[in-house]
């Protein structure tokens, strides 16, 4: 097999496992999915068509508006990984992430949790920005799903 054939035949191998992983990432973030995203959205007025960019893992590209940023917020709160004043609690948000990735998930959030912000909307959006910087396909997959789940 020629090394161009060998780094083909990778490629394709690595996308059915992320597309096998995307469509079987569970726990309990993603058992509330619906529910969360549905409050949160409504309390803050966010739009679907505004997460799109953060799912095609374009979080650097954009300040977003303060209202995106409460919603990270209120989604975090309400998975217990946040409180209402931005203090985080590392033992709740790793348990959040989903077995499947565990290891990595759990490697993102103790390098993550102390991340700093001006006040709680911004800490939640901050401490999201440095899960995308520390594995930026895998937060862009866990979005992904996020959004399936909450339709």
């Amino acid at each position: 097999m020629k090394t161009t054939e060998r780094v083909l035949a990778s490629a394709i191998l690595l996308l059915l496992g992320v597309a096998d992983l995307a469509s079987g990432l569970t726990g309990r973030a993603f058992e509330r999915a619906k529910e969360v995203d549905e409050k949160c959205r409504s309390e803050n007025n966010v739009e679907r068509a505004y997460f799109e960019k953060f799912i095609k893992a374009r979080i650097d590209e954009i300040d977003p508006p303060d209202n995106y940023k409460c919603f990270v917020k209120c989604v975090m709160v309400e998975l217990m990984a946040l409180n209402d004043e931005g203090d985080f609690n590392v033992d709740e948000e790793l348990q959040n992430v989903p077995p499947e990735i565990v290891e990595e998930g759990h490697r993102i959030v103790k390098t993550c949790h102390g991340t700093p912000g001006k006040d709680p909307c911004d800490k939640a959006y901050q401490v999201h920005k440095c899960y995308h910087k520390e594995n930026p396909e895998l937060y862009s997959l866990i979005l992904h799903y996020w959004e399936n789940a909450s339709q």
